[in-house]
């Protein structure tokens, strides 16, 4: 407000108009569920169930819109290691179904076609940090009620992974949900992401040293002539 007189005409222009953004937070239920989260490789390759490729998997990523408002500019970032650094492949992604825009890339490993002994003994869990990944980016808008799933069918590969050195193994895939930078909602948690893990073992192959076998068939031997004796007499 000016302390000076002003004049009739331009007292109509002394407004001022102001936007102040509002920001709301999400009530967003983020979920995920799979079909396979262990599997054991046995020694003897005559017991195994699967050879070149492994048992499937199916994973699932849902999302909820539980508030009252829609949710625009939502995003979702999906990674599946598929490869290890050294060309060995893991799993193989068969299909993705998806209700929403999105786009899958960026994995150009060049496999093996003969897997080597790739020792992973200090990569324990396997990620988007230290392995080949595909990469699922989708973007979304949610009314409020609606739900979305992301699901992912597979197989583990089977050929790799007798061939790779390792005792116990995870693969993690993960899924994280971004935000445009304009967008009118927040998060209620700071970086709101979901995992799911398939933990790979090897069942070691023991090796009897030849003397046991020796002695316990002496052994049974010696037995069975024992009790044969005292049936005679």
């Amino acid at each position: 407000m000016s302390e000076s007189e002003e004049q009739e005409g331009t007292k109509e222009d002394n407004s001022v108009l102001l936007k102040l953004p509002l920001k709301y937070e999400t009530d967003l239920l983020f979920t995920r569920s799979s079909s396979q989260n262990y599997y054991e490789i046995l020694p003897n390759n005559s017991l195994e169930r699967y050879e070149g490729v492994g048992p499937p998997f199916n994973c699932t990523f849902k999302l909820q819109n539980l508030g009252l408002f829609p949710i625009d500019g939502l995003a979702i970032r999906i990674t599946v290691p598929v490869a290890t650094r050294g060309g060995n492949r893991l799993l193989q992604l068969l299909d993705f179904k998806e209700t929403t825009l999105c786009t899958v890339g960026g994995n150009n490993t060049d496999y093996r076609r003969t897997p080597s002994d790739e020792d992973l003994g200090r990569h324990p869990q396997l990620n988007h940090s230290n392995s080949d990944v595909i990469l699922i980016m989708c973007s979304m808008t949610l009314a409020a009620g609606e739900e979305l799933s992301f699901r992912l069918h597979g197989h583990l590969w089977m050929k790799s992974l007798r061939a790779l050195k390792f005792k116990s193994l995870r693969f993690v895939i993960r899924a994280a949900l971004q935000r445009g930078f304009r967008s009118a909602f927040v998060f209620r948690e700071e970086e709101p992401s979901r995992q799911i893990t398939f933990e790979i073992s090897k069942l070691e192959e023991s090796h009897v040293p030849i003397w046991i076998i020796i002695g316990s068939t002496l052994g049974g031997l010696l037995l069975l002539a024992l009790l044969v004796l005292a049936l005679w007499k």
